[in-house]
């Protein structure tokens, strides 16, 4: 078996005992709890097991327990119980089939809305690098590109794909791949800036995220200065090192690259802060999608955690991060997100176990839209001109150090 059908099969082998393993830890079946607390504790009352018919959310409740056929509202028993309170606990199931379309629809806009701005940041890019290439290409190539990642199963890629017909049009190979990086690294620096500006309200309670936001974004603030700063640069000899290196000749093209905006700072800084507030707008559309579903997060939550969530799920463990978001999604909100929810001052535990389930429907109905999404891709990719075979995608990573360092030239 060659070696990247093995890492393929991997993969797929990751992302289905993820997926297994989030699943087992989710509640299938709807219940509810009568619950009393009692300093420390909480007494149940009652706990009983059956199915929610309608709407969960609904007055009144419809609800038929286990073993029997008539409707209930579970609510009517709290009388027989002084001063304890009612517990819903639907099942993942119940989630789905009860979800706001009308929310879910306005939730799903704030992903194009995203893309579309993220493909005006790469044909900048593109456009600094004089390579010629129109909005139109770079927006048809950028939804190609989410079709690959999202849809396509297979080593593949979506940034390897836009690479590709990018070079093919421009016959600039390395700066071609480098604008497909460096739009990447800028979308992932903008969820970094956007986490490390909002969990400044709550760094109490999560110092780590914090910490280590904070920490990778000095970390490239320093890189940024090594690679930009001419003075520095002369002061480390950068390019006769560079020289002595093996692939020297691909690492000073990567460097000249690179190199070329700091020419282009003011463009850098304002499709930064542009690329922040599109964040701002996609995890708003996240937000609405998790009220379509009823989650019950706060909006500050949901901006602290969902950049974190999508950073992590940009390491290619699985493929298109199944299985590792609904992980970090379920686990993430059912430590940090739950405290907003009613049963959460009496029943901490409940309270935990709800979130999960309610936060891992979020994760599986947000990947879902985005495969939606993405068969936009499909469609402009059965329009694109000249499609080529992954075989011929991959050599051109093996391909890149034929050009000539200089081609990009020193601004």
């Amino acid at each position: 078996m060659q070696r990247k059908h093995m890492v393929n099969l991997l993969k797929i082998l990751v992302a289905v005992a993820l997926v297994a393993f989030v699943l087992s830890n989710v509640s299938w079946r709807d219940r509810y709890q009568i619950v009393e607390k009692k300093g420390k504790d909480s007494i149940v009352h009652v706990e009983q097991p059956g199915s929610i018919r309608g709407d969960w959310r609904a007055d009144p409740l419809r609800f038929v327990p286990e073993g029997q056929e008539a409707e209930i509202d579970p609510r009517d028993r709290l009388a027989e119980f002084e001063g304890a309170k009612f517990e819903l606990r639907p099942g993942l199931p119940t989630y789905l089939r009860a979800m706001d379309l009308l929310y879910f629809f306005l939730g799903s806009l704030g992903f194009f809305v995203g893309v579309f701005v993220g493909s005006l940041r790469w044909h900048w890019l593109l456009r600094v690098n004089e390579l010629g290439v129109s909005w139109s290409q770079a927006f048809r190539l950028t939804w190609i590109g989410i079709f690959f990642n999202n849809v396509v199963p297979g080593l593949t890629g979506g940034d390897l794909v836009k690479a590709f017909y990018i070079a093919r049009i421009t016959g600039k190979k390395t700066r071609s791949v480098l604008t497909v990086i460096v739009d990447r690294v800028m979308g992932l620096v903008a969820l970094a800036v956007l986490t490390g500006i909002v969990v400044f309200w709550r760094v109490g309670d999560l110092p780590m995220i914090a910490y280590g936001v904070w920490a990778g974004l000095l970390g490239l603030l320093l890189a940024s200065t090594f690679v930009l700063s001419r003075r520095l640069r002369s002061m480390l000899k950068v390019d006769r090192i560079l020289r002595r290196l093996p692939g020297s000749r691909l690492l000073m093209s990567i460097d000249e690259s690179l190199y070329l905006y700091r020419s282009h700072l003011p463009g850098l800084f304002f499709w930064m802060a542009a690329s922040v507030l599109n964040h701002v707008v996609m995890v708003g559309g996240i937000y609405l999608i998790g009220e379509a579903l009823g989650v019950g997060a706060s909006p500050l939550d949901y901006l602290i955690l969902v950049p974190v969530i999508q950073i992590a799920s940009a390491v290619p463990l699985a493929p298109a991060g199944w299985g590792v978001g609904e992980a970090l999604f379920g686990y993430l909100f059912s430590h940090y997100a739950y405290q907003g929810l009613p049963m959460a001052s009496v029943n901490v535990g409940a309270a935990i176990e709800v979130m999960r389930t309610r936060a891992i429907a979020l994760s599986i109905v947000y990947r879902v839209q985005i495969m939606l999404w993405s068969l936009l891709g499909a469609l402009f990719l059965a329009f694109q001109k000249g499609r080529a075979s992954s075989e011929e995608m991959s050599q051109l990573m093996n391909d890149l150090d034929e050009e000539e360092p200089g081609s990009a030239g020193r601004a």
